[in-house]
């Protein structure tokens, strides 16, 4: 008999070794606060009737926000922003349009496996238009590889980083992993309509802490175009 009950220890050990063990994906909480900021130079380009260019004009700018994103249900994202900004010319620089101040905007999302769709609005100082629509659409995996566009997307630090972007995007869903977003970025249409390269990064650097890089890089007329900035996003509550 204790010989018999001596066999049930490697037995057991066999049977635990053998089971299958079920391993869950580490997600991000449905609320999620993020800083971010950004710094960079446009063009601001001026055409005659005939279409020779009259003046290129390099815009500094720096912009620090804000930006809350909830997702009430699994497929269903709320976000909102705010922040400001500056910029700067040489002297004697011709006109450039304004863009300073403080800037807020929200977008309401639904968030599909396989399509994403949204709409929202932004308000930045300084642009004529009283609001600016910011579409949304994603064809793809939202946790793996999809294609995406977007339109004053929101961040933290949106007048200095792109105000359109057109590409491929990788885990930008619910789950905790590095991804990102490599594609082409346009800066503000009253200044030019020149695409420029655009990279973004995400990676966690804690449980509940993911790291943020971006940056744009692009011609213009007679002055680059580029844009770096970088963030911290925290996450809780599921």
């Amino acid at each position: 008999m204790t010989t018999l009950r001596l066999g049930y220890g490697p037995l057991l050990l066999l049977l635990y070794q053998a089971a299958p063990i079920s391993v869950q994906q580490d997600s991000l909480g449905r609320y999620r606060i993020g800083v971010g900021y950004a710094t960079g130079q446009w063009e601001n380009e001026e055409f005659s009737c005939d279409g020779q260019l009259l003046s290129a004009t390099p815009v500094r700018h720096h912009s620090v926000g804000v930006q809350v994103d909830v997702w009430p249900e699994n497929n269903v994202r709320l976000t909102a922003f705010g922040g400001t900004t500056s910029q700067s010319v040489a002297p004697n620089s011709s006109y450039v349009e304004p863009i300073a101040g403080p800037y807020r905007g929200a977008q309401v999302a639904y968030e599909g496996p396989k399509i994403g769709v949204g709409m929202g609005f932004t308000k930045l100082s300084g642009v004529d238009q009283s609001l600016g629509f910011a579409p949304y659409l994603r064809f793809g995996n939202i946790d793996g590889a999809h294609f995406r566009l977007d339109l004053m997307t929101p961040n933290p630090a949106l007048p200095s980083v792109a105000w359109g972007r057109l590409g491929v995007g990788v885990s930008n869903g619910h789950l905790r992993r590095p991804g990102g977003f490599l594609g082409l970025g346009f800066g503000p249409f009253s200044y030019n309509t020149k695409a420029a390269f655009l990279g973004e990064l995400h990676f966690p650097i804690a449980r509940h802490l993911t790291a943020q890089l971006h940056g744009l890089m692009g011609p213009g007329e007679q002055n680059m175009q580029w844009t770096m900035g970088a963030g911290l996003q925290v996450d809780f509550g599921r």
